[in-house]
């Protein structure tokens, strides 16, 4: 009964994997690499990758062992494997590792493949000029791993200019169920371009949400993640990262080794199809409101346009707000040439807001209060409001008079009432 319910969960397991691959549009690159029934102490530098990693070391102490299931990787001191191909689309990497507890070694994603300012992914950059008080600080660009025991470090590449090299690194230290130290554990990451989970033994340890892309990293000629949000298996957030140095155009995958040993198996890597970029009108622009204006409303003749602080509040159609500094492009109406009221316009995407400036002789002299009038409806005002007269007394006048005279018919009407009645009486 036992071997049945076996066989039918590896059957359910096998299809729910068939399923997956097909709900993410097919497997377009996979990777696997065992190292099995390798000669022991034979240096991987002379095994066959089939040219999907490229393999570094400086010292001996590394090789095949007869570790795991039918052998492993035995990395050393100042070893790195970097995998050859850039991965663009959704992709599952995962690796079996058996680390001691006193190494540093880090399992890289997301890297640009780059040895930026001669720091590979086996170097450190440290805090001094030789990097010996910081050995963990390993490799140049993108989120890596050191395991410990029952706790991995979550690690961040940054652009730091105070680092001897102007690359730093952010260490999140997170506990995990599993002791990578007493035997081979699996270490999963999951990217789809803009999240990666991270899991150690089955379990979901961490995510991380890549945002804000720039071009203009001043090392790496790829575009880069400055903004990454940690949060733990229920998604709350651990912190923000800011100054990022992790790759967006693609993802290439490594393993580094900064000092000790530690081992690996079972490397495999999958990608799915890049799915299409989805382009959508842009929402359209319901109205604009001045949010913020500059203190200063009043110039003198030939003085220039002051925007500094000045915000305009966006509304779309579907309700979403957004603040769009004003910039000189935008503002129609100034003319400081000439005295006087000045009504600025300000135009973004097809809609407009307004307010005022007083041109002067010299400062004081407007007829500004701290509202320097926006213009919010823009119906006409009444003709009196324009020039500021009192109501006229004419109106009230003709409805005093028509009041008296309704009254006075009325009267006369009682009048010949009573009258009729009193004849028609003495008739009788």
């Amino acid at each position: 009964m036992k071997k049945i319910t076996a066989l039918i969960i590896s059957v359910l397991a096998a299809v729910c994997l068939c399923v997956n691959v097909n709900a993410e549009g097919g497997a377009v690159y996979e990777n696997k690499v065992d190292f099995n029934g390798l000669d022991n102490g034979k240096s991987f530098i002379d095994y066959d990758f089939g040219g999907q990693w490229e393999p570094t070391r400086a010292t001996q102490n590394d090789g095949f062992d007869g570790l795991g299931d039918g052998g492993s990787l035995r990395f050393g001191p100042f070893t790195q494997l970097v995998s050859t191909h850039r991965l663009t689309g959704k992709y599952v990497f995962s690796t079996d590792i058996k680390v001691p507890n006193n190494q540093y070694f880090g399992v890289f994603v997301r890297t640009t493949g780059e040895s930026l300012n001669g720091t590979p992914y086996f170097e450190h950059d440290g805090t001094e000029s030789n990097g010996a008080a910081d050995n963990d600080c390993i490799g140049s660009t993108g989120i890596y791993v050191i395991p410990r025991a029952n706790k991995v470090i979550v690690c961040i590449k940054t652009a730091d200019g105070a680092a001897p090299k102007g690359i730093g690194t952010d260490k999140t230290v997170l506990d995990i169920s599993t002791d990578v130290s007493a035997a081979f554990t699996p270490l999963v990451f999951e990217d789809d371009g803009r999240e990666i989970g991270i899991s150690v033994g089955g379990e979901l340890v961490c995510t991380v949400e890549m945002s804000d892309v720039t071009e203009l990293d001043v090392m790496s000629e790829y575009k880069i993640f400055r903004r990454a949000a940690l949060k733990d298996a229920d998604g709350n957030e651990i912190k923000t990262v800011e100054n990022c140095r992790i790759c967006a155009d693609f993802s290439t995958v490594a393993y580094g080794m900064r000092i000790n040993s530690a081992n690996i198996d079972n490397i495999s890597i999958t990608e799915y199809e890049r799915e299409p970029e989805v382009t959508s009108a842009p929402l359209a622009i319901r109205r604009v409101d001045i949010k913020r204006q500059p203190d200063k409303s009043e110039y003198l003749i030939g003085e220039e346009l002051d925007l500094s602080d000045t915000f305009i509040e966006v509304t779309y159609e579907n309700g979403v707000k957004r603040d769009v500094a004003v910039t000189a492009d935008m503002v129609t109406g100034f003319d400081s040439s000439t005295l006087g009221a000045k009504v600025l316009t300000v135009s973004y995407g097809g809609t407009s807001a307004a307010y005022s400036v007083y041109v002067v002789e010299q400062y004081g002299q407007s007829a500004a209060t701290t509202d320097t009038g926006l213009v919010i409806d823009t119906a006409l005002p009444e003709e009196s409001e324009v020039k500021g007269d009192k109501p006229s007394p004419v109106l009230p006048i003709v409805i005093a008079a028509a009041a008296v005279v309704l009254c006075a018919v009325l009267a006369v009407a009682v009048i010949k009432g009573k009258g009729f009645r009193k004849t028609a009486g003495k008739e009788d």
